[in-house]
């Protein structure tokens, strides 16, 4: 028989040494990150989409051309717009003649007061005509140009909800694009302490999602 061994067995313990140190309470806020310039774009005139020049995700830098709608039906109201105020223009030209023409026969006693003020009356009509026509060029123009939406800004198109062929009205979000300037996380607080936050004072941020990165956030 081998000899038994009446020796207590000694068990392996893990031990640490304690040391004293200055009391640290650590709070956890939950936030919510965001980019720090977001934008949703849409049209400012309503119409058929005629090409879409970006994907999603895609980085655009400010005033690339995003999308356009079908530029017929706004080419047209231009045009006409144009023709009217030639015509109007014609108008006012000649009742200005006509009455610079009985201002001058007014004063010799040649014309009567009453046809005098008909080319006055006349001349005025004509002017305010061609105001309402110029009024009514520059609206199709600005039309013709709110058919093309651009990018306000430099950054990244994160929502695209528009394609080809598809009937867009005015303020219709078809776009969002998030800007290049960083992210901010906005947080609740509670009241016990909110006191104890400054404005400048760094704080870590970490992601759930990410828990290799840790980001510094300034108040």
């Amino acid at each position: 028989e081998k000899p038994v061994d009446d020796q207590p067995i000694i068990r392996p313990i893990a031990w640490t040494q304690v040391n004293q140190h200055d009391f640290t309470q650590i709070r956890r806020l939950a936030g919510v990150v965001e980019p720090v310039e977001t934008a949703n774009l849409s049209f400012l005139v309503s119409g058929k989409v005629d090409k879409v020049n970006v994907k999603l995700g895609q980085n655009v830098t400010d005033g690339d051309q995003l999308a356009s709608l079908d530029q017929r039906s706004f080419n047209l109201n231009y045009q006409s717009a144009e023709a009217q105020l030639e015509q109007a223009e014609a108008s006012y030209v000649e009742a200005s003649n006509e009455f610079s023409r009985y201002s001058e026969l007014v004063k010799q006693g040649v014309v009567s007061r009453s046809g005098f003020d008909t080319a006055k009356s006349n001349f005025e009509s004509a002017r305010s005509s061609r105001n309402v026509a110029q009024t009514r060029l520059d609206i199709a123009r600005k039309d013709l140009q709110d058919s093309r939406l651009m990018a306000p800004y430099s950054g990244v198109i994160t929502k695209r909800n528009v394609e080809p062929s598809q009937q867009v009205s005015v303020g219709q979000a078809v776009f969002e694009i998030e800007g290049k300037d960083g992210l901010e996380v906005q947080v609740t607080v509670p009241e016990t302490i909110i006191q104890q936050l400054k404005s400048g004072m760094n704080l870590p941020v970490h992601f759930p999602a990410l828990p290799k990165i840790t980001l510094q956030g300034v108040i």
